[in-house]
């Protein structure tokens, strides 16, 4: 039985074994108290030579009880040393067998035994969460350890005079066994009440080498060793707080129980000593104020030197740190009138009219007026303010001092550039095309060899495209005017006369043509004296311009 037993026990201990190699993440916290004491109150029995079963529970049983101290070592297994006495009684008048009774054996004895055991509790663990909130409720165990059994003198009487008697007596007084070493092995449940207490039930059973505690045997047999046991009611009490990081600080109240802290900050780290902890402290490379979550305050304006934008000067929060002489919100550094009450809208300025104007950009700041005429009214919508539109009640033009202007304006450049794509609309010209910077029309030059006025086919291609163009709808009222130049390798005579050569041989060839009418054309000669460009062959030229007379539109 006791090899049975010890294998059972070195199986468990193998399964916790195996459970303490588990990933830490799947691991059960261990006990908040790593101490425990506890006492053991109940009854013991004995089973010898007058007690035929092995395993014995309430077999004439006296009492018995103990105290034990235990330290955790996990969150399953525990070391326990514990002192237990129990009385011992034996008699074979209580024995089912009718040999037994005839013989009318008795023995009295007393046990004491330290031992030293090892307790699997594999849901221990279950009663704490890891940030050590208590569950209560049941939680089996077993335990295994060694011992020393000492059961000193033991009084036995056997019975009526028989030939066996002086065999048993003769034995007692040969062998002189007051104690030996014990196997106890135990199994039991409790019921935890609080995080340090609990109430349960165990038995325990302690295998000897003896087989003499009952001051009898009957055959000297040595594999029927007296056994004893104890079971009993326990109560326990932990005590000793755990304080994991050794920061003086126990776990049950320190909020970082894993990383060492003082007990100003409950155990946490605080790297700038400031007494707000680093996992709450916003700058925890710099001791602050705790008000301010452990960050700095330079000027002293309860605005952190993290979020304020003047930290050398007090401010307000508003102001994210920084000054506002005038109280309006707005930053000094960001008022452009800080010494005056404003709006942040307007930079910090006053607008005494609301008309949305800065006073000090506002012409007339005691009237609300319209950003387009400075802040001053403008009653007809003119766009000119009322001091000075000479018509203010009537809508009229700056030209005409805000009265009325003619029925009739010039064109503007949108305008005109639209009316020439009109009349281009449809149109394959090569030399002629719309130049919308300056909105007129623009043709290719004329380029000239060294001293030739007279036209080739290419440039006579460039003339009756004009041609062309003036014949159109729309372009009745346009003027070519031949700017003829000549570059500088001869005299400013003879290139005087050239260009005018030139200039006259284009337009008189457009004169030719059916579209140009002769009042239409004209031509001019600026010799060397207006250079066009920095090479020859870009002076040997001659420029169309195209002109029209301003048109008038209507002014609605």
């Amino acid at each position: 039985m006791l090899k049975q037993l010890l294998l059972v026990f070195a199986v468990l201990s193998c399964i916790n074994l195996s459970a303490q190699d588990m990933p830490a993440s799947t691991e059960m916290p261990e006990s908040p108290y790593p101490w425990e004491f506890g006492i053991k109150l109940g009854t013991s029995a004995l089973g010898g030579d007058m007690i035929e079963d092995d395993i014995i529970f309430f077999n004439q049983a006296h009492f018995g009880g103990g105290l034990w101290l235990s330290r955790r070592l996990g969150s399953a297994l525990s070391l326990k040393a514990a002192v237990m006495y129990g009385s011992l009684h034996s008699d074979d008048a209580e024995s089912e067998d009718q040999q037994f009774v005839d013989r009318g054996y008795t023995s009295e004895a007393t046990v004491i035994e330290p031992s030293l055991s090892l307790v699997l509790e594999p849901f221990y663990g279950s009663r704490f969460s890891d940030d050590y909130t208590f569950r209560g409720g049941l939680s089996p165990y077993i335990s295994a350890g060694v011992g020393y059994g000492i059961w000193g003198d033991v009084t036995t009487t056997y019975g009526d005079d028989t030939n066996e008697a002086p065999v048993q007596q003769d034995i007692a007084d040969e062998i002189d066994d007051s104690g030996g070493v014990t196997f106890p092995l135990g199994i039991g449940l409790r019921y935890y009440i609080s995080p340090r207490s609990s109430l349960g039930l165990e038995y325990s059973l302690s295998l000897t080498s003896s087989d003499l505690i009952d001051g009898v045997s009957a055959s000297g047999d040595p594999d029927d060793d007296d056994t004893y046991n104890f079971i009993g009611l326990t109560y326990s009490v932990g005590f000793g707080a755990r304080d994991a990081d050794r920061d003086g600080v126990n776990d049950l109240v320190d909020e970082c129980p894993t990383e060492p802290g003082p007990a100003a900050t409950n155990g946490c780290p605080d790297t700038d000593g400031d007494g707000v902890a680093d996992k709450d402290d916003d700058c925890p490379n710099e001791a602050g104020l705790a008000n301010l979550n452990g960050c700095p305050d330079g000027d002293g304006d309860g605005v952190a030197d993290k979020d304020d934008e003047c930290p050398t000067e007090p401010g307000t929060a508003a102001t994210n740190g920084c000054p506002d002489s005038d109280g309006d919100g707005v930053a000094d550094k960001d008022d452009d009138c800080p010494n005056e009450a404003g709006l942040a809208s307007l930079n910090g300025c006053p607008d005494g009219d609301g008309d949305g104007i800065a006073d000090k950009d506002d012409e007339c700041p005691a009237e609300a007026g319209p950003a387009a005429t400075n802040g001053c009214p403008d009653r007809d919508g003119d766009g000119i303010a009322d001091k000075d539109d000479e018509c203010p009640d009537e809508a009229g033009v700056p030209e005409y001092n805000g009265c009325p202007g003619p029925n009739e304006r010039p064109e503007n450049l949108q305008e005109r550039i639209a009316r020439y794509g009109r009349i281009l609309e449809g149109q394959d010209f090569e030399h002629i095309r719309i130049d919308s910077i300056n909105g007129t029309i623009e043709i290719d030059r004329i380029y000239f060899p060294t001293d030739v006025s007279s036209l080739n086919r290419p440039d006579r291609m460039i003339i009756e495209e004009i041609d062309r163009f003036l014949a159109l709808p729309g372009a009745e009222d346009f003027m070519i005017r031949y700017e003829g130049h000549a570059d500088r390798r001869a005299s400013d005579e003879y290139n005087q006369r050239l260009s005018e050569r030139r200039a006259n041989s284009a337009r008189d060839y457009t004169a030719e043509q059916d579209g140009a009418e002769a009042a239409n054309l004209s031509a001019i000669g600026f010799g060397e004296n207006q250079p066009v460009g920095s090479t020859l062959r870009e002076n040997r030229v001659v420029i169309p311009v195209a002109t029209e007379p301003t048109r008038m539109m209507p002014n609605n």
